[in-house]
């Protein structure tokens, strides 16, 4: 899931410190959604968009949980240049359409696999956060197709997964009990203004952007993730995976003090058991990466110079 952190003043609901402020530029400017598209994927609408020359490579690209395809705005022209791409709204989120009881990884993962076998041609699949770890699934059950990797962020364990979730708990309850009481879009965006407003760096884009995405996420978005965390990430091993990898991959992780959930074990740990992988630390940001990333210039850069050697 994407974090941010509110500034709420109920001690009871602050949300935990790993989930850092979100500082965003353009990325967080609300866009008219055009040339949107639908797809039927294992008896879910998924809604995507697509951006880039026809005959290019396609990238296919995953946004973090409780966000939508435009996460990507920012990134999209560039990649666009030398690639098609494919911004995808996961299930439940952005215009896909809502399941309940069914947003465990393995159903995820289901939709996108889908979505590449339709391809039909070699992809690069870029994700962030949950999005990152629904691209390694993917890349696992199709390494045929899957000839690269983009992951921004992801917990590569079990273990580090669930203290993740369990420190943001407080922060997506809030998320929800401000979505339920909100009578519009802009009902909620006033409540998210109020309940960020004593963190510095939110901006009005951004929370424009993020109420709109809380407003067309599916209120039981959290739930398997809350309420069963063995069902929601079984078949998720990340070492498991990696092993049975042989695509180049790119991770790339911020800072922990600024809520980066990759830490320094698990950058080594890939060093030296995943030759294929290589990593990339971006200082000044957080989990969010390319969200915190107001000139977008490093996180860019990074995937620019992965992607030209693919």
């Amino acid at each position: 899931m994407c974090l941010s952190q509110p500034g709420y003043r109920n001690p009871a609901v602050r949300a935990p410190r790993f989930a850092l402020c979100c500082r965003t530029g353009s990325t967080a400017e609300v866009k008219p959604m055009t040339g949107e598209k639908q797809f039927s994927a294992s008896g879910v609408n998924l809604n995507y968009v697509e951006h880039g020359p026809p005959s290019a490579p396609p990238l296919v690209m995953l946004h973090g949980g409780a966000w939508r395809w435009q996460e990507y705005l920012s990134l999209i022209p560039s990649l666009g240049r030398r690639w098609h791409t494919y911004a995808v709204d996961l299930r439940g989120n952005g215009r896909s359409g809502w399941v309940p009881g069914r947003y465990r990884l393995a159903d995820f993962a289901d939709d996108n696999t889908e979505f590449v076998e339709r391809l039909n041609a070699p992809v690069v699949l870029l994700g962030h956060s949950i999005g990152g770890v629904i691209a390694l699934m993917v890349a696992a059950r199709r390494p045929d197709t899957v000839k690269g990797l983009v992951i921004e962020d992801v917990p590569l364990t079990q273990e580090s997964y669930r203290n993740v979730v369990d420190s943001g708990r407080a922060m997506f309850r809030l998320w929800l009990q401000l979505k339920r009481a909100a009578q519009s879009e802009q009902d909620l965006a006033l409540a998210l203004a109020d309940a960020y407003r004593d963190c510095p760096g939110v901006t009005s884009a951004w929370i424009l952007f993020f109420a709109g995405c809380l407003w067309q996420l599916d209120p039981g978005f959290f739930d398997n993730l809350l309420d069963d965390f063995e069902g929601f990430c079984a078949g998720y091993d990340c070492k498991q995976i990696l092993s049975r990898l042989a695509c180049p991959i790119l991770f790339l992780r911020g800072e922990s003090r600024l809520g980066a959930v990759m830490t320094d074990d698990d950058i080594a740990w890939l060093q030296c058991h995943c030759g294929n992988a290589h990593c990339v630390s971006i200082e000044g940001v957080g989990h969010l990466l390319h969200l915190q990333d107001q000139g977008q210039t490093p996180v860019l850069t990074a995937m620019l110079a992965f992607l030209d050697r693919i």
